[in-house]
């Protein structure tokens, strides 16, 4: 009886467990802070996330020659001059290889 009676608080505390670091894994946006602009010098690589089922933004993410990452606001003049240029490059390169 008292076997029983210890299993079951260890399988509720694990459940107990379980449930409160459930909340750490749900996934959502990555950006709560964006930037306008970043010097495009340091710009090692570029990123965007198109909105999905946990974020229902566009988020734009560039990593830097230091390692670290920075988010871009989407709608900033900076921002959507980079994903042109961005876009012009992979248009050309696609062109280029196909001809």
């Amino acid at each position: 009886m008292k076997t029983s009676v210890a299993i079951q608080c260890i399988v509720l505390l694990a459940c107990m467990a379980f449930c409160t670091s459930l909340g750490k894994f749900i996934p959502r946006c990555r950006c709560l802070k964006t930037s306008k602009s970043v010097w495009i010098a340091l710009i090692a690589q570029l990123k965007v996330d198109e909105p999905r089922p946990h974020c229902n933004r566009r988020e734009v993410i560039v990593t830097l020659k230091d390692g670290s990452e920075r988010c871009l606001d989407p709608e900033s003049k900076f921002t959507k001059t980079l994903l042109e240029k961005l876009d012009i490059e992979t248009r050309k390169s696609a062109t280029s290889t196909t001809t």
